[in-house]
């Protein structure tokens, strides 16, 4: 989910939406694949074309290394490409009949491919996978449609919340105990705050609809309601009447007016979305692992995380962001791509994961020596059960895009005040969102 990373930075541009939803148009679609002809996906050969995002390249140079050190036959040459330019470059290559044989797509992305019928039925070959019930089950539910898979999730990047145990400690809170619901977060904000001397509470990326997507929809998630409901193509929006909305926005208006959150939260943009947390300034703030991952060892060492708490407790969820692969219907080398694909699912290659700032996707990779090597990418993916992200292909349109229905509506309620009047408008406003998404 997007940018940055895939849920803070990938703010497509209409443009670029229109273009993925113009699928349907291509004259000549490419014909099925028939993954279950005899060999494939076994001692392929040749060259596979490999299109991965900015954001997971690094991971995904690291596999394709590897990958070329021990294939003699086959080769993948990576490509990365820009988030914001992504799913363009797809749609305009898969028109043309120019597709790479691979792509590997921020995952709230693949139901617009699998949507529009031109990414290639993998059922039988996900199926076969071994450990295919390890795999995070909100990513994998990304890529089926009636039944069927047309992917497979690559790698994974959750949402959770960060807190400084030193500022804890200052504060006179205990540092082993995070904060499990709104009031507490208040309640730790205020204390932390009081430190004073440009210490706050809180921080969020108040300018980043996509961060804002990533780190605040968790919370309510975790109660059972959503924003969106239907079926791919379907959608409706629950906005107006969202009791555990209302109460999120009110938290973050709390946070806002009182003075608990950074000044700079309301002017964030994923450009600098964290850095005053790493910078030991800020108490607690919803992030990802990548961030943390790059810090100093001593700075990890004071912190602690936990998945984001229902309003009231009692539930957490964290956003099962990521990517996920995909094999579009015009490869020139689909067995190689599936080939390559089983390599970068092995427990072996999963593990390496948290070394480029992201987790695993299967859960079996939580050895003992995986949970002492990268103890918080560990917390995390235990927590996977708890993942969620929307099956929509109208994310884009509601959620990411720049000027939106989610950050106007966001903006008004916690900086402007009126919680009411932006739940009212934003009903009308996602409405006309989701009705363009569809178009």
């Amino acid at each position: 989910m997007e940018g940055t990373r895939p849920r803070a930075g990938a703010m497509l541009l209409l443009t670029a939406l229109g273009a993925a939803l113009g699928l349907g148009a291509c004259a000549a679609p490419a014909p099925p694949l028939n993954v279950a002809a005899s060999g494939f996906g076994q001692n392929a050969t040749g060259v596979v074309q490999f299109w991965d995002r900015n954001t997971t390249s690094p991971f995904g140079k690291l596999l394709v290394d590897q990958f070329n050190a021990t294939h003699k036959n086959l080769k993948v040459v990576l490509t990365p490409v820009q988030d914001t330019q992504y799913v363009t470059k797809l749609a305009t290559a898969i028109r043309a009949g120019d597709a790479p044989d691979l792509v590997g797509i921020d995952d709230i992305n693949s139901q617009l491919f699998i949507y529009h019928k031109v990414f290639a039925d993998l059922t039988p070959l996900v199926n076969a996978l071994p450990g295919k019930n390890e795999l995070s089950p909100g990513a994998l539910n990304l890529t089926t449609e009636n039944g069927r898979y047309y992917g497979v999730p690559y790698v994974a990047d959750m949402s959770v919340l960060w807190y400084n145990k030193t500022l804890f400690r200052r504060a006179g809170l205990d540092p082993n105990k995070p904060p499990t619901s709104y009031a507490q977060i208040l309640s730790d904000a205020k204390k932390i705050t009081a430190l004073g001397h440009g210490i706050y509470g809180f921080a969020f990326p108040g300018r980043c609809e996509g961060c804002l997507g990533f780190t605040v929809l968790p919370d309510i998630w975790a109660t059972g309601k959503r924003l969106l409901y239907g079926r791919p193509g379907h959608e409706t929006a629950f906005i107006q009447g969202n009791v555990p909305l209302r109460e999120t926005l009110s938290l973050y208006r709390q946070l806002w007016t009182a003075g608990l959150s950074d000044p700079q939260s309301q002017v964030e943009t994923d450009a600098t979305w964290g850095n005053d947390f790493l910078a030991g300034d800020i108490g607690m703030s919803p992030l990802a692992y990548g961030p943390i991952a790059a810090a100093p060892a001593s700075f990890r060492a004071q912190l602690g995380m936990t998945l984001l708490p229902a309003p009231s407790g009692g539930a957490t969820a964290t956003f099962d962001g990521g990517a996920n692969f995909g094999i579009p219907l015009g490869s020139q080398n689909p067995s190689g791509a599936w080939e390559f694909i089983k390599f970068a699912l092995q427990q072996t290659q999963q593990s390496l994961a948290p070394s480029a700032g992201f987790e695993p996707i299967r859960s079996d990779v939580l050895t003992p020596r995986f949970r002492s090597e990268y103890p918080f990418a560990a917390a995390i993916l235990a927590g996977v059960s708890h993942g969620y992200a929307p099956k929509t292909i109208v994310y884009n349109t509601t959620f990411n895009q720049p000027g939106g229905p989610w950050l106007n509506m966001f903006d008004a309620a916690v900086f402007d005040g009126d919680i009411a009047a932006a739940m009212r408008a934003g009903q009308a406003s996602f409405a006309t969102a989701i009705d363009l998404g569809k178009s």
